[in-house]
């Protein structure tokens, strides 16, 4: 899959410690196209799923607050390039 281009693929190590999404749960932030070279229609909204429904979130102080929570997150974990050999050092691993 990470050799797909629109496919990015990076580890999390342990060593990291816990992020902050550890606190939050699975998300997607949503960015919408804009429409003709206008403005986007839609604001950026936060999707989270759970065992009773979906949440929307569109406010921007609650969008702000999971980009924070992205941003921690990207700058946690491995680069691309070092994130695909670690997976492929573990899958040769486990099949030797």
């Amino acid at each position: 899959m990470a050799a797909l281009p629109t496919v990015s693929l990076r580890v999390l190590p342990l060593a990291a410690g816990p992020p902050l999404a550890s606190e939050t749960g699975t998300f997607v932030l949503l960015d919408f196209p804009q429409a003709f070279g206008r403005a986007s229609t839609e604001p950026t909204t936060v999707y989270l799923e759970n065992i009773t429904g979906a949440l929307y979130l569109d406010k921007p102080t609650e969008v702000a607050a999971f980009e924070h929570v992205w941003s921690d997150l990207e700058a946690l974990a491995s680069g691309e390039a070092e994130s695909e050999k670690l997976i492929t050092s573990i899958i040769e691993e486990h099949h030797d």
